[in-house]
């Protein structure tokens, strides 16, 4: 033991990755002996047991409870590499589930070890790859072949398993010998047989097959030994949810029997020893560390950031002496300090060079991550493991961009509402960082380069590209007439105000002259306006966009009155059904009805918009976005013409958010939910009619919005308006009132306030019962409520009072939906057991 403890990190050669603690215990078990603990670095939380299986030194990590998957386990396999950094392979031992086919009979307990085709490392991801025509999917996701000294392991293991009996058994019970026999049948065989029921067979909801169709059985021959048969193959792994309950039952079912796993974990583990102990020790030294290879590996994994979606760009125009300097600036080097670049100004066209220029962008290898995160603990986790990863040692050719930074609060004060962006930025001080916005204050995080005006010579050329006259001119030798020099001039080099004046003459043949004439027109009119302030003038843009909107008002006035309620929304992601819903609005204007009348008439009305470049579509989302300085002037316009109802325009975009907030039972509410929290944002804090129902019912909504995501503080601001508002409209018993007060006693409930939520319950069973009478599911379910309000906290006397007139029989309980009939009987029988 005392040479032990003289071991290193560079001593140990081999990892061992487990998912379950289970798996982590047989593994231990089987070390020939364990060493000593060694300090890991701040980065690493992993925690390790080390050890030996032979002349093998051993490093065993488990990946965290409840993070499963292929991020979790590449995320601890990168930190035991940074850490260990002489590991020359790595296995991952695991329970698994096994695809019996008529080729390979798999039965539990068997062992599954992956092994190399001609065309794949020998794992591959399942859920990694593209949808293609037709329905099919294309996998693109596999591993590496593992390394020569391992595969020729492999093979002489097989010649050996060929002669003779495998020592699998013989290690099962090395564990069984070293475990205490109260806790030995953790790892023992199980008595209980192995079933194979027809593919197409639905299974009863419950941990065993007890109570399923036996008929349905496939016969399988029985076998004349207690030995696991050993498969070599393919494994598949991947990262895919199962969403849909009967499939989610049977692969509970299936693949995870608990009555085995101990078992199966006993035998993947002795597996891997007889595996290890056939690796010669004088091939180690002459083996590739596994960090070099990753290293290699790391440099290579480029994927070039797809950009299907986003619109060509045929000819970038100005700024390039900028854009030079910016990608002098990031573009990778030898240094291993991290470079932070902060693009201000009004950036849309820097963004496109950005593009342009085409920079990869590295991506988290084998991870699966086409599929979209179902909830913010998913995000969050996926979030994390990117940081992680891009904060690996050697990992360092990367460049993330966080566009369009509106709010910055180093501080995070309470009254603030900004945040400190550096609080997303991976910890290790390497490789680089780009953030555009129009704050100069973020420059004090990085480098800053300022998005200047474009020169005169670039305005003009982006006037003509835009406008659609370039064909007739040429970039470097213009046809210019004195209305093109004032015209740009007027326009300040400012990207955006060319590029919408441009849409306009292209749109409308306007000319270059007739176009002055009409701004200096819409300037003289301005000067008596005030102008939006958004950090810069942009007096010469707001002309140059009332230009357009006044010829969106002539042509569609249906448009131009959807634009300005676009602009009430959050500018980034608004799509149709959304907008459908103001359909629930007691007063719903004729133009809006008529524009959401059908999704494909609400997409010929935003037609104009995106024509004249004030609205964009987003191709990826099926939805709109508006740039956020047009989001500006429709706000500004809105509050300043008469003949605009702002208020109206306001309550819509309200009732659209509440009432697009979808019930849990819904298909990717998650999702949903997540798309809304912007725009309820953008919507809760305006002033709206105290008096109109739909209004009442969209703060309702933005309340369950809330209590669904855990914001409790919004939540309840939010049920609080609707509950003055329901009182004063319909009263304190009416049903809506008392929706919106059992709502509350809920949110109060999760919250511990149990005083509040106890007087919520009260009343709302108070007005349950006088509404609808002591059976009523509504009333039911506010008994409910109280009396596992009563029930948690240990008041029992009251709790009985509550629940012994409710649940006298099972008539009553059967008004109950499934849930809390459930919930409601668990509770009334632990009171009286």
């Amino acid at each position: 033991m005392a040479a032990r403890s003289l071991l290193s990190h560079g001593d140990y050669t081999v990892g061992w990755i487990c998912a379950l603690p289970l798996e982590m215990a047989a593994a231990k078990l089987l070390l020939d002996s364990i060493h000593p603990s060694l300090p890991r670095p701040p980065k690493d939380q992993n925690t390790y047991i080390l050890g030996n299986i032979g002349d093998h030194k051993i490093v065993i990590a488990c990946l965290p409870i409840g993070a499963y998957g292929n991020v979790s386990a590449a995320t601890v396999a990168m930190q035991l590499l940074s850490t260990f950094h002489s590991i020359r392979f790595g296995l991952m031992v695991s329970i698994g589930g096994g695809v019996p086919t008529s080729n390979a009979d798999i039965r539990l307990g068997d062992i599954v070890v992956s092994q190399p085709a001609d065309t794949s490392g020998g794992v591959i991801q399942y859920d990694l790859g593209k949808a293609l025509s037709g329905g099919q999917f294309q996998r693109i996701g596999m591993l590496n072949r593992p390394p020569k000294v391992l595969l020729t392991a492999l093979a002489t293991l097989q010649a050996h398993h060929f002669t003779a009996d495998s020592r699998v058994f013989e290690f099962i019970s090395e564990i069984q010998a070293k475990i205490k026999s109260r806790t030995a049948a953790n790892f023992a065989r199980p008595t209980k047989g192995d079933f194979l029921y027809q593919t197409e067979y639905d299974h009863r909801a419950s941990a065993t097959c007890v109570d399923c169709d036996k008929s349905k059985l496939i016969l399988r021959p029985s076998r004349d030994h207690e030995e696991p048969v050993i498969h070599y193959g393919l494994v598949a792994s991947g990262n895919q949810v199962v969403k849909d309950g009967k499939q989610r039952d049977q692969l509970a079912q299936e693949l995870g029997n608990k009555e085995w796993q101990g078992y199966a974990a006993a035998v993947a583990a002795a597996y891997a020893k007889d595996l290890v102990l056939m690796v010669p020790i004088d091939q180690i030294e002459t083996t590739p560390t596994a960090r070099n290879t990753l290293a290699d590996s790391v440099h290579r994994f480029n994927i070039p950031l797809d950009l299907t979606a986003v619109p060509v760009i045929e000819e970038f125009i100005g700024r390039q002496n900028e854009l030079d300097n910016l990608w002098q600036y990031l573009q990778p080097t030898n240094s291993s300090s991290r470079k932070v670049a902060i693009l201000h100004g009004l950036k849309n066209t820097a963004s496109d060079s950005l593009r342009a220029r085409s920079f990869a962008l590295n991506r988290l290898p084998g991870q699966g991550w086409d599929r979209e995160a179902t909830n913010e603990g998913e995000v969050e986790q996926r979030a994390r493991h990117m940081l992680r990863w891009l904060a690996l040692e050697g990992n360092s050719r990367w460049l993330i961009i966080f566009d369009n930074i509106d709010q910055y609060s180093p501080f995070n004060s309470a009254a603030d509402k900004g945040y400190d962006i550096a609080e997303f930025f991976p910890k290790a001080d390497h490789r680089s960082i780009l953030i555009t916005s129009r704050l100069q204050t973020l420059s004090e995080l990085g480098k800053s380069f300022p998005a200047h005006r474009l020169d005169s010579h670039n305005s003009i050329a982006l006037l003509l590209q835009s406008s659609g006259l370039l064909a007739r001119n040429t970039t470097s030798k213009f046809d210019v007439n004195p209305d093109l020099l004032t015209l740009t001039n007027r326009l300040d080099g400012l990207p955006l105000a060319i590029v919408i004046a441009g849409a306009f003459m292209r749109e409308t043949g306007t000319s270059i002259t007739k176009y002055l004439q009409y701004y200096q027109e819409a300037w003289s009119k301005l000067q008596r306006q005030s102008n939006p302030g958004r950090q810069y003038q942009q007096g010469n843009m707001l002309q140059t966009w009332m230009i357009s909107y006044r010829e969106i008002q002539r042509r569609d006035p249906r448009a131009a009155d959807l634009l300005l309620l676009l602009a009430c929304f959050d500018n980034r992601d608004i799509w149709f059904e959304l907008l459908e819903n103001a359909s629930n609005s007691s007063e719903v204007p004729d133009w809006l009805e008529r524009a959401i009348s059908s999704e494909l008439g609400f997409r010929d009305c935003v037609r104009p918009l995106i024509e004249f470049s004030l609205v964009y579509t987003k191709q990826q989302k099926g939805s709109y976005a508006m740039h956020p300085v047009v989001q500006d002037w429709c706000v500004h316009i809105a509050s300043t013409d008469k003949s605009v109802d702002s208020l109206q325009l306001d309550e819509l975009a309200l009732v659209c958010v509440g009432y697009s907030v979808p019930n849990a039972s819904e298909r990717d509410y998650t999702r949903l939910e997540q798309r809304l929290i912007p725009h309820a944002i953008a919507v809760r804090n305006r002033q709206y009619s105290a008096d109109n129902l739909s209004i009442l019912g969209g703060f309702h909504g933005l309340g369950n919005l809330y209590s669904d995501k855990g914001k409790v503080k919004e939540a309840e601001e939010m049920y609080q308006r609707a509950l003055a508002g329901y009182e004063k409209a319909l009263g304190p018993d009416h049903t809506s009132t008392l929706i919106t007060v059992n709502n509350l006693g809920n949110l109060y409930s999760n919250q511990g306030k149990l005083k509040e939520a106890e007087e919520m319950y009260q009343r709302a069973l108070a007005g349950y019962e006088k509404a609808f009478g002591p059976d009523h599911t509504s009333t039911l379910d506010s008994v409910n409520n109280l009396g596992s309000l009563y029930s948690d906290q240990g008041k029992l006397k009251e709790a009985e009072e509550i629940y012994q007139p409710a649940l006298p029989n099972n008539e009553k309980v059967a008004h109950l939906n499934a849930s809390t009939a459930r919930r409601a009987i668990k509770k009334f029988a632990l009171l009286f057991k």
